[in-house]
């Protein structure tokens, strides 16, 4: 599976409400219809910000070295599922789907021309925009189960301790802590992610070499967001309530904060408003065409 996360900053000219509005009740129903697209979420940051919700005394339980104004980075971020790599090229060519007088033809009013008007212009081309398309490798520590109706999305993002190497990390990451952090009480569903050290990975072949995403600038705003966090973990929980009585839990609370500080070098959480687009299939794909 080709995990994508795509971190997208509004369009200055709308509010952050505004963009919320925009993306998920018009842009998503463009968006949605790229080919070969296996699951499509997109996540955008609750108004209510995580340090109000949690309280002084807890939020200095859960988090450590969050870098200051983390979230005026980006207003939202899509997560999107293909089979491979090549299926996330090969996503945005057009194929035909809709039924006219004269057969399936290419849909003439399918179009994603709305994206330098909801995101943020691209400096040197006003008709393109900028994000950050960062391919992420995921762990599927407790699947997710949605109900019908909203759910309490925490992304717990965090930075690799220094002390580790790379290869210890990942292995004590997998082998100890989402153990440990799946078996909280109350858990929904919970995803680990990891991002990709090749931070063009996903961007690279998708969009034009002369992009301003690859100009000197792109690549170094692209590379100081990166250097803020190495991965983020999904957590899905019945209520916010739940989740801090999860990370209260006499059984975990001393062994997930003494492991945390072992293995993070930052560790912090941003609330989501999470849209479930196109659910995740991870199954095998059929030879046929399907949503």
């Amino acid at each position: 599976m080709y995990k994508v996360f795509a971190f997208l900053k509004r369009n200055p000219n709308l509010t952050h409400d505004e963009y919320r509005a925009g993306h998920v009740g018009y842009h998503c129903g463009q968006s949605r219809r790229l080919k070969n697209i296996r699951g499509y979420l997109v996540n955008v940051w609750s108004n209510l910000p995580f340090a109000d919700r949690v309280g002084t005394d807890m939020l200095a339980e859960l988090t450590f070295n969050e870098p200051p104004g983390f979230t005026d980075w980006w207003d939202g971020f899509p997560q999107v599922y293909f089979d491979d790599h090549a299926s996330w090229l090969d996503a945005r060519t057009v194929e035909p789907t809709r039924a006219m007088t004269e057969g399936l033809v290419v849909d003439p009013d399918w179009s994603l021309a709305d994206s330098p008007h909801l995101f943020k212009p691209s400096p040197n081309n006003p008709d393109k925009f900028c994000a950050f398309h960062l391919r992420m490798h995921e762990q599927v520590v407790v699947p997710v189960k949605r109900p019908e109706r909203k759910m309490t999305k925490l992304m717990q993002f965090f930075r690799k301790h220094p002390a580790l190497s790379e290869a210890e990390f990942q292995q004590r990451l997998v082998d100890d802590y989402y153990p440990l952090a799946g078996s909280m009480p109350g858990l929904w569903g919970y995803t680990g992610n990891l991002r990709d050290p090749d931070q063009d990975a996903a961007m690279r072949d998708f969009f034009a070499a002369d992009d301003w995403l690859f100009t000197e600038e792109g690549t170094a705003e692209r590379r100081a967001f990166c250097d803020l966090w190495r991965g983020a973990n999904e957590l899905f929980f019945e209520n916010f309530a739940d989740f801090v009585d999860a990370r209260s839990n006499p059984r975990l609370q001393a062994p997930l904060r003494a492991l945390e500080r072992e293995l993070f070098e930052a560790v912090w959480y941003v609330e989501v408003d999470e849209n479930l687009i196109v659910m995740p299939n991870r199954a095998t794909r059929p030879d046929f065409y399907y949503r």
